[in-house]
């Protein structure tokens, strides 16, 4: 079973998570230490006030949009559209960031009339964040909906696929999925034996693969010195760094604190890690003066019951 305040806790962990790191993003992990973030606020690369959101949010919230009515593909892929071109779910009606890999997945849809899940680019070097940064809304409905793990996996697989076709985005989503399906089926177990366990299961669960990009997720991430963390763009490197940020702090404020001031791709570390950290400590964890502050809360309030009553 999900609550409602899981879903608030999922998404809006998310979404704060997202805005914190939004005036961070691009700067070097050099600079985050002699100037860490500790609070929400503005400026930054893209100029953004206090409180304003990014891709991976107005992704996320297409992605809950298009479930409410149950799994089609080509309805979700149109909203993403509805958002790159359209400047829809976005917080001040502008599209002020977004990735090359989606870009040009989506025109693939808009302009090519590709299958939608033909449109995802496939190339080892298309392995952005750009599906892990969404994906949690895809879970949430999986496991709500009681699919079998064959279908769970396949459903991630497709949801990644309509933007990151490749092998490694998808195996990135669905090693996201078991810590998510872990934190829901075991409530007050340490964070750490449910961060364990799902690793676990994910190992015996692609047994049969040979990714040797997830070798330190699998065997010593968590004792790895932050320095030998990367915070770039790649998405193994994103489920680390939500990973080892969640394993290495004992709240919501500073999990999402430590995997924002990596610095570099700071807002999707950022929601990949708030995702999980406030859906293992509970919505109430999430600072009431940062969530005050977040552009259109009571939009995404309302998807967030709409989502729910829908599952």
């Amino acid at each position: 079973m999900i609550s409602k305040e899981n879903v608030y806790a999922a998404i809006l962990g998310g979404i704060v998570a997202d805005a914190l790191g939004v005036p961070y993003e691009f700067k070097s992990r050099e600079d985050m230490q002699k100037d860490p973030a500790t609070k929400m606020t503005n400026g930054g690369v893209h100029n953004q006030p206090t409180g304003t959101w990014s891709d991976d949010s107005s992704m996320t919230l297409a992605t809950m949009d298009s479930l409410i009515n149950g799994v089609n593909y080509e309805d979700m892929i149109s909203k993403f559209c509805a958002w790159i071109f359209e400047a829809e779910y976005t917080p001040h009606d502008d599209v002020f960031d977004y990735g090359k890999t989606t870009y040009r997945a989506l025109r693939n849809f808009r302009e090519e009339s590709m299958d939608p899940l033909d449109c995802g680019l496939t190339g080892e070097r298309d392995n952005g964040n750009g599906s892990l940064m969404r994906i949690m809304p895809a879970i949430l409905y999986a496991y709500a909906n009681e699919f079998i793990p064959e279908e769970k996996s396949e459903f991630i697989n497709n949801v990644s696929s309509l933007t990151h076709a490749h092998p490694i985005s998808q195996a990135s989503c669905n090693i996201y999925r078991f810590v998510v399906e872990q934190i829901l089926e075991n409530p007050g177990e340490d964070f750490k034996i449910i961060i364990t366990n799902a690793i676990d299961k994910s190992r015996e669960f692609y047994e049969n693969e040979d990714f040797e990009c997830f070798y330190n997720i699998y065997n010593d991430l968590f004792h790895m010195s932050e320095n030998e963390l990367s915070s770039r763009g790649y998405v193994v490197y994103a489920l680390e760094i939500a990973l080892y940020s969640c394993y290495h702090t004992d709240s919501y404020k500073d999990a999402v604190l430590k995997a924002v001031n990596y610095g570099d791709d700071t807002d999707t570390n950022g929601i990949i890690t708030g995702g999980l950290a406030a859906l293992y400590y509970g919505f109430n964890s999430i600072p009431e003066e940062w969530l005050e502050q977040i552009v259109k809360l009571d939009y995404i309030e309302g998807l967030c019951d709409e989502f729910y009553d829908s599952l």
